[in-house]
């Protein structure tokens, strides 16, 4: 009984009924909502014994006030009678309701949630959360699930999930999306970066994808929402979507090849697609913005540095995985899309306090948005031996698949070259060694 309009009416149908002024159409109208209501049921219940109160409290003072004649007192307690025996009607009703409600408890089974999609790639740290609240790591492709919440926990983490009529919805890095489908997909993204390829949708139900800033109705197309506290940066690859922000309700359509940024710091205005770029430099300085890990700003002695933090990957069997990861953001929101040529360098200063193994990586995706892979290489802790700062230099040479992602080896590209650039992360395994990211270069 939630909906204002219903509470009032219910309201009416009490008071109603409490003087005896129902009639019968009110009456059954009363009667059918405290059989199908538990809510309109107790609150019924309440009602009738603050009046019943009210009516023993009223007999009293009638019969200790000596203005009032016997008839006077004798009519009134007629009609405080009269009420009382309807009410007790009803009550009975109320408990034959109850006692049908409570036997049927045993054999009411709850039902299970409608599986509404199916797991068709994954890989790095996930967490799901479906099923009325249950939380999975083991989550595996082609398992089918409910609606829920799946969550990339590190930069490397990457998940895409199948509907029924084909849609295909990813999230890669660290991100958070809800997903439902009961006769229409909706779709909520709390942080991160996700992608969709849709299949045709009912113009009554698009796919609906929100965020804390925007909602995007989608009927169709491939697109690239990134999202943050402040603004979501919607692409569209093919097709149109429909944007409307937030904060007032304006709405614009986005075509194919155009992008749109809801913030209330800046115009809703459709724009095409910036042109590719092949060099770029982190910012650190400006502050832990499309980054992960520990931020700390700079001094005039030292540059400011991102520190990677741990994350422990659950294990059914065997050691627990924790890895201590620090990632910086390249192609994300309002920036051109970085696209390296073959011959691309990537530099790399940081500090490490302990020799150890260290992982660097690129995640990249292809130009239509979606996901081409993560290509890491590996630098063995003799190279950091008896220096804490350092630099490394690396050609797109040196990357290879990430392992976790054999299974898409025939699909996904051999490399990294000539794909948009959306992370740059890197990683040491089990151990604290102090690793921190002062800047990343990506030049021709």
């Amino acid at each position: 009984m939630s909906d204002p309009h219903t509470n009032q009416n219910l309201e009416t149908l009490i008071q109603q009924y409490a003087y005896g002024a129902i009639n019968a159409e009110q009456l059954d109208e009363l009667e059918a909502v405290l059989k199908s209501d538990p809510d309109a049921r107790r609150r019924f219940l309440s009602e009738m014994n603050l009046h019943s109160t009210l009516d023993d409290l009223a007999l009293s003072l009638d019969s200790d006030d000596s203005t009032i004649s016997s008839i006077d007192i004798a009519n009134h307690s007629s009609l405080v009678q009269s009420r009382r025996t309807k009410r007790t009607n009803l009550l009975a009703l109320l408990a034959v309701c109850l006692l049908v409600v409570a036997s049927l408890v045993p054999f009411m089974k709850p039902q299970q949630e409608q599986r509404v999609a199916l797991i068709s790639g994954m890989s790095g740290s996930l967490q799901w959360t479906g099923d009325g609240g249950r939380v999975s790591r083991n989550v595996e492709v082609g398992d089918e699930l409910s609606g829920g919440t799946i969550e990339g926990m590190t930069p490397e983490s990457w998940f895409e999930l199948t509907f029924e009529d084909g849609s295909t919805v990813s999230i890669s890095g660290h991100s958070m999306l809800t997903y439902a489908d009961n006769g229409q997909k909706v779709l909520h993204l709390k942080s991160g970066s996700f992608s969709a390829n849709v299949a045709k949708q009912s113009p009554q139900k698009p796919m609906l994808i929100h965020t804390r800033s925007a909602l995007f109705e989608v009927l169709g197309t491939r697109l690239n929402v990134d999202a943050d506290l402040s603004s979501s940066t919607l692409t569209v690859t093919e097709g149109r979507v429909r944007a409307t922000r937030r904060s007032d309700g304006e709405s614009v359509e986005v075509p194919a090849q155009h992008r749109v940024i809801a913030s209330i710091e800046r115009e809703l205005r459709p724009e095409k697609l910036p042109e590719s770029v092949s060099q770029w430099g982190s910012q650190l300085y400006h502050g832990p913005t499309t980054t992960y890990g520990k931020w700390i700003a700079g001094s005039e002695d030292l540059p400011a540095r991102l520190w990677a933090i741990p994350y422990t990957a659950d294990k059914e069997t065997g050691r627990d995985i924790t890895l201590y990861t620090a990632s910086v953001g390249v192609s994300t929101g309002e920036t051109p899309p970085v696209v390296l040529p073959p011959q691309s360098k990537i530099r790399i200063r940081g500090r490490l306090d302990h020799p150890n193994h260290v992982f660097f990586g690129l995640t990249v995706r292809h130009r239509n948005g979606d996901f081409a892979g993560r290509f890491q290489t590996i630098l063995p802790a003799e190279s950091f031996t008896g220096k804490n700062e350092f630099e490394v230099i690396l050609n797109l040479d040196d990357y290879s698949l990430d392992p976790s992602l054999e299974f898409l080896k025939e699909k996904l590209p051999k490399g990294p070259a000539e794909l948009i650039v959306e992370s740059v992360w890197c990683h040491t395994l089990f151990d604290q060694a102090g690793l921190a990211i002062t800047s990343v270069e990506l030049n021709p």
